[in-house]
């Protein structure tokens, strides 16, 4: 003979035989008279047509739900299900009763004392890839499920860092799940044991010390299922749990989170709340979650193998990069150094002279390579002070003199006389002057060739812009797209590569831009322009020029309002 157990509301602890075909539920039902207020009179009936027992919503104004799906159309039931009317729920079921996955122990039972005792695993779902599917009668429980997974899949998808995803997920689970408590948790091989990665309470009003049931989590990943817990603590199965009596679990999910066929960890969120108990399709939802999860993760894992990777060829390639150019000026060096010791051997100074001459200008080759480096490889923002651009690139000319008279190119300025002091740094600017004129002094020829130097400030706009000029053979059109590639030099075994990527960076730090044009036989032409309108910055005594005085300010990019 059925019986109907009344497991929460204000009937709760009642229970009702049943001992007729047809059952009418609601507060005027004669058979099973409920007196919570959110069940209409005629609420639902259940009926028995050749041994099989249906429940049927009567149209009434709260609906009818079965673990946790609602009723739509007569439902066919069985022993153990739940069935929520209202604010009341109701278990189907017998003094004896079989358990829901046929195993002993695991359905509805009566205690010593005559009082009805929930079962510990009330459903289970499988972690594979059918469940994602989240199957529902209610449309809107549906559309509600699947925007979830969907928002939860996209902003997952692009998240690379493990404590950040992880952070993520518990949010969008709070936010969708009534839970008091939540963690994900992780299998630690070493401690044989699993360590929670997040831990989440909804109330910042909680014991310091951390219970959770270690028999329900077992279970999940060794039977690679999430499963409902239903008033745990009071299960006999889980008597040997202390920390599922410590806490008083009222209603706890607990789901796994598989990366191929391998359980890694679970999602465990319960509550104590005696009003709510979890219900299928939140079991169904969180199951997909862990799913959804352990897809992520090893997409992360993936990527930062990815990226792993690529550092490490990036890495070999700019060592052999650097190794090839490096190996090129030490063998200048040593030329340079044997002519110096026959010069001295001989006593010919003019061929010490030239070996002297070639051994600076390779000295000047490896610093201005590891200055580059440094600026390549180096992220910050600009350190600009009020400089005195033309005085910075008089500086960087004379730098190079005696590398250009060895090879007789003239070096020409034509600098605006009315630029005053700016805002930029003077160490990052003069590294870009100093590239453009090392590539320029590449690109011309012995005894011809031309460089000229150019600034011009546009008071209008507060911008300076920086020219530098060449008379040389120029670059053809499909290879101006590969100046600023790191590495990509058409110098052969003269360049590495990176001097123009430097220039690059450099001017883009500082909200610039900086171009080139180039006709083959007619020379090149590289333009750097730097805004300078924005935030001030007080000048420093003695850079200030025309129309500036020493102490006054002008404005640095961005302008704050």
């Amino acid at each position: 003979m059925p019986t109907l157990h009344i497991l929460k509301g204000p009937d709760k602890g009642h229970s009702f035989d049943i001992n007729q075909s047809l059952v009418l539920i609601g507060r005027n039902s004669p058979d099973l008279p409920l007196s919570d207020n959110t069940i209409s009179r005629k609420h639902a009936e259940l009926l028995n047509e050749e041994q099989i027992w249906y429940i049927r919503d009567l149209n009434s104004a709260n609906g009818v739900y079965v673990n946790g799906v609602k009723v739509a159309q007569k439902q066919a039931i069985k022993q153990g299900d739940q069935i929520r009317c209202g604010s009341t729920l109701i278990v189907f079921g017998g003094r004896t009763m079989a358990g829901i996955s046929g195993e002993p122990g695991t359905g509805l039972r009566i205690d010593e004392n005559g009082n009805i005792v929930e079962t510990a695993i009330m459903a289970t779902v499988p972690s594979m890839d059918d469940s994602v599917i989240m199957a529902a009668p209610d449309t809107s429980d549906a559309v509600g499920n699947l925007r979830l997974l969907y928002e939860l899949s996209t902003a997952i998808s692009t998240i690379f860092d493990r404590q950040q995803l992880l952070d993520k997920v518990m949010d969008m689970i709070f936010d969708n799940l009534p839970a008091d408590r939540g963690f994900i948790l992780f299998k630690d091989d070493e401690r044989e044991d699993v360590i929670p990665e997040v831990v989440r309470y909804r109330s910042q009003d909680h014991s310091e010390e951390l219970t959770i049931s270690h028999t329900i989590i077992n279970h999940v990943m060794k039977q690679k299922e999430g499963v409902i817990c239903s008033n745990a603590m009071r299960d006999p199965r889980f008597k040997k749990g202390d920390s599922v009596h410590d806490y008083k679990i009222h209603s706890a999910l607990c789901v796994p989170i598989s990366v191929r066929d391998d359980v890694i960890g679970v999602i465990h969120v319960d509550t104590t709340m005696a009003t709510n108990t979890y219900a299928a399709g939140q079991l169904r939802l969180l199951t997909a979650i862990g799913f959804q999860t352990g897809l992520a993760l090893e997409h992360a894992r993936l990527y930062q193998a990815g990226v792993q990777a690529e550092r490490l060829q990036a890495a070999g390639e700019t060592v052999a990069y650097l190794s090839h150019g490096i190996k090129n000026i030490l063998q200048s060096l040593q030329s340079a150094a044997d002519l110096v010791e026959m010069g001295l051997t001989k006593s010919k100074v003019d061929v010490a002279r030239k070996g002297w001459i070639i051994m600076q200008k390779n000295m000047t080759r490896i610093q201005n390579l590891v200055l580059n480096m440094l600026a390549f490889s180096k992220v910050r923002e600009p350190n600009r002070v009020m400089t005195q651009l033309n005085q910075l690139v008089a500086e960087t000319l004379e730098m190079l003199t005696t590398q250009a008279d060895a090879r007789e190119i003239a070096l020409m300025t034509d600098l605006d006389e009315q630029m005053p002091a700016v805002p930029i740094d003077p160490d990052g600017i003069q590294q870009v002057v100093l590239n453009l004129i090392l590539n320029a002094l590449d690109a011309v020829n012995e005894k011809t060739g031309v460089i000229t130097v150019k600034s011009v400030y546009d008071d209008e706009k507060d911008d300076i812009i920086i020219t530098v000029h060449d008379n040389g053979k120029g670059i053809e059109a499909e290879q101006i797209h590969r100046l600023w590639t790191p590495f990509e030099s058409n110098k052969g075994h003269g360049g590495t590569g990176i001097g123009l990527a430097v220039v690059k960076k450099i001017v883009e730090e500082h909200h610039g831009q900086v171009s080139v044009t180039s006709q083959p036989g007619e020379g090149t032409t590289f333009t750097v322009l730097l805004p300078t309108r924005g935030e001030e910055v007080a000048d420093i005594g003695g850079t200030s020029g025309p129309g500036l005085k020493g102490n006054e300010k002008r404005w640095l990019f961005p302008r704050r309002k």
